[in-house]
């Protein structure tokens, strides 16, 4: 197979007032612009919803038996034409996928190709709902492919026609279980397949038939055992159609074993391996989702710098790239679908069961990828019977496909752990946000201790934690709400020690690794930003709590001192805080040593610092190894350090919630179903007290189904000179604990 890359010379134009739909139709006049590849129209300015098209031209050369378009992916939906003959259409913005040129323009000396994409929101196609930006476009490669008539299928959900299933049997033998898919119509065909090492050494050579699915067994093979310690194998495979070969395709694999409970947690080759972990979106400041393979390495060196050991590709398929950066790096990677909001459409769970089987079947031989995410919150307004039917399907579809992967699935955490969505896939992690969107910060560990005691044989984790810091918000006494820099180094340095401290917990992931874009927000003093990374959207500027799971994870040495960003300081002594793995950090303020400080749980705090009017310079060194800040005594706080009326102390309201929404996470509300307000004895007083008639139907006579939401339930039956929102604050004081 020879490939070549399309991304030079296309043209772009957006096409509002039509859809998708309305292909083929005569165009509008309108602009052209150049553009090159990977692309994405979305600006911030104009984070435009709607269809586009792509043009461009590839001159036919003699001696092409077929070609085939393959796109990395393009956002949301497609429909792809080459002189006007429909190719074929795509359903998902993150998979990637092959298209044949059409039979009747497949011998044109020219193929113009002609891409019309939408990125507007369609309740069949996940997502249709989430907390991030879909940018439209073909923000990755696009690529033409040209194989002889005999071939690997490389239309096979987008893979290169070969499945590589890797395992260790019970005796340390790894196993190779390869799955082909070829088109070939000649009498005489087979496939030879060659294992080799790292260092290029035969192993094993087998031939099987190209329908035949055909295993390889290696003896003590070395095993991808984490960072620092990471092996693979290489598949090759020669398809041979009477007698001459005519395809080839390789493909890099390894052996390790993944095992998890309840109790006991994550086990990588035998030994635990609790995550330490973060999250990452593809996206980057200016770039958007058009992130080229250098920039996401760049990503992969700030991960492998704060010395994390697991990431969550979240919440959809990634480029290649990055699960070869897992892979090489030794992180264990949870990889998912962008199913963030579940309905009853059939449509949208095909779409789903289609993203699915082209993540897992592309994806299957990276040794990194531990577990398969089948949902991200789905939960969210409701816990409905057809949510677990479906997400059922999706983990059944899982062992069939891999079965020797875990399935998982990230829950918020009002979802009760006695839901049947906690007894659905292998593994769960819980979206978990005390002393931001709810609680306060030491409600981690009581929380987590009850769940567990609840589900103790639930193998459970923290899919997302973290907190939104604005990186020009600074406080000398950080609080919820006001989105300072300070508040989010506070947070996590509080938080991660409770996670850390529960062996029975397989593991976390920091929500998020940088700051990413979410057309739904403005807040913080930003907007369509999520400001919850540890570095920033631009990747220019790590945040103070980069340093402090950099000082609990990392084994290279540093010190880095906090607050550099914090410039103007109207106190004459000031608390100074410095992480780091070393054992000490010493400080010196204006040239005069003011004290040494032992280092716990990586930090090194310094209380009652002097600073005199004017400039102060501050150097905190541990050993070899230094770090600086200057900073002004001025005589009134700098207001540009805090938002004007944040309302500061009080909980974030979440993402999801409108103004008008009567939802309290951590507590019940009039969105709690009438069983759950009736079964807690201090939501039942304020119901028997508020709406005592009521009570008496809902208790005394079977007419009311008590699994709806008491604001349904109102909205039929209540008198109307009930105060809805008095008695929704009333519940909203008492919290949610029957979890």
């Amino acid at each position: 197979m020879e490939k070549l890359s399309l991304n030079q010379g296309w043209k772009f134009r957006k096409l509002p007032g039509l859809t998708i739909s309305d292909i083929p139709c005569q165009l509008p006049a309108g602009d052209w612009t150049p553009v090159t590849l990977p692309h994405t129209w979305f600006k911030e300015e104009d984070p435009w919803q709607g269809l586009a098209v792509y043009e461009s031209t590839v001159r036919r050369q003699p001696g092409w038996e077929r070609a085939f378009l393959s796109f990395e992916s393009a956002d949301q939906q497609c429909r792809v034409f080459v002189n006007g003959q429909e190719a074929g259409s795509h359903r998902g913005g993150y998979s990637r996928f092959r298209l044949p040129i059409p039979d009747a323009a497949a011998n044109d000396p020219e193929w113009k190709l002609t891409v019309f994409l939408e990125n507007s929101t369609n309740e069949d196609i996940a997502p249709s709902f989430g907390d991030f930006t879909v940018f439209g476009g073909l923000p990755r490669n696009v690529d033409l492919l040209i194989c002889k008539a005999s071939h690997f299928d490389r239309c096979y959900y987008g893979t290169d026609g070969l499945i590589v299933r890797a395992s260790l049997n019970e005796n340390g033998q790894g196993l190779l279980t390869v799955e082909p898919h070829v088109i070939c119509e000649a009498a005489d065909s087979l496939i030879r397949y060659t294992l080799t090492d790292e260092q290029g050494s035969i192993l094993r050579t087998i031939e099987g038939k190209q329908d035949e699915t055909v295993s390889l067994a290696v003896d003590s093979p070395l095993l991808w055992d984490g960072a620092g310690n990471v092996h693979f194998y290489s598949l090759s495979a020669d398809l041979f159609a009477d007698g001459q070969q005519t395809d080839h395709t390789q493909i890099r694999t390894g052996f390790r074993r993944i095992t998890l409970d309840g109790e006991s947690g994550l086990h990588l080759n035998g030994r635990p391996c609790p995550i330490r972990g973060v999250a990452r979106h593809q996206d980057r400041a200016g770039k958007y989702s058009a992130v080229s393979d250098q920039e996401i390495a760049e990503d992969f060196a700030l991960i492998r710098e704060i010395g994390a050991n697991g990431v969550r590709l979240s919440h959809y398929q990634h480029p290649q790239a990055a699960y070869n950066c897992c892979d090489e790096m030794g992180l264990l990677c949870w990889a998912e679908i962008p199913m963030l909001k579940m309905t009853e459409s059939p449509a949208l769970m095909e779409n789903a069961v289609q993203q699915l089987t082209e993540l897992i079947l592309q994806n299957i031989h990276h040794p990194s990828i531990f577990c398969w995410g089948i949902q991200n919150e789905i939960a969210m307004f409701r816990d409905a019977p057809y949510m677990h039917e479906n997400c059922r399907k999706l983990h059944e579809l899982v062992h069939t496909l891999d079965p020797n992967r875990l399935s998982t699935a990230a829950n918020l955490y009002p979802l009760k752990a006695k839901s049947q969505m906690n007894s659905i896939t292998d593994m769960v992690g819980y979206n978990v946000y005390f002393g931001w969107y709810y609680g306060e910060i030491p409600d981690f560990g009581p929380y987590l201790d009850k769940f567990h005691a609840l589900r103790p044989n639930l193998p459970f984790g923290i899919s997302e934690y973290g907190v939104d810091a604005n990186l020009v918000l600074h406080s000398e006494t950080p609080t919820v709400k006001d989105y300072s820099e300070e508040y989010q180094a506070l947070w996590h340095e509080k938080v991660y020690p409770q996670i850390e401290v529960r062996s029975w917990l397989w593991g976390s992931f920091v929500w998020n690794m940088f700051d990413f874009s979410s057309s739904r927000r403005n807040e913080g003093g930003q907007k369509f930003i999520n400001a919850k990374g540890l570095v920033s959207h631009d990747r220019k500027i790590c945040k103070d709590a980069f340093y402090y799971y950099k000082a609990r994870w990392s084994q290279d040495p540093f010190v880095h001192l906090c607050g550099s960003r914090f410039v103007n300081r109207a106190q004459d002594r000031i608390d100074v805080k410095c992480y780091t793995n070393q054992p000490a950090v010493r400080l010196e303020v204006n040239g005069t040593v003011f004290d040494t400080c032992q280092a716990e749980n990586g930090t090194a705090l310094f209380r009652d610092v002097p600073l005199r009017m004017g400039p102060n310079q501050v150097t905190a060194s541990a050993g070899s190894y230094t770090d600086a800040a200057r900073w002004m005594r001025v005589t009134e706080p700098d207001p540009s350090y805090v938002l004007p009326d944040q309302g500061t102390g009080t909980a974030v309201r979440n993402w999801f919630l409108t103004e008008d929404n009567y939802r309290k996470e951590g507590f019940f509300s009039i969105q709690s179903t009438a069983q759950e307000l009736l079964d807690n004895p201090d939501t039942r007083a304020i119901l028997e007290q508020t709406i005592p008639e009521l009570v008496r139907v809902m208790t005394e006579r079977n007419v009311i189904p008590l699994g709806l939401a008491l604001k349904s339930i109102l909205g039929r039956e209540a008198d109307e000179s009930l105060d809805i929102n008095a008695l929704n604050d009333a519940l909203n004081r008492i919290p949610d604990t029957d979890q």
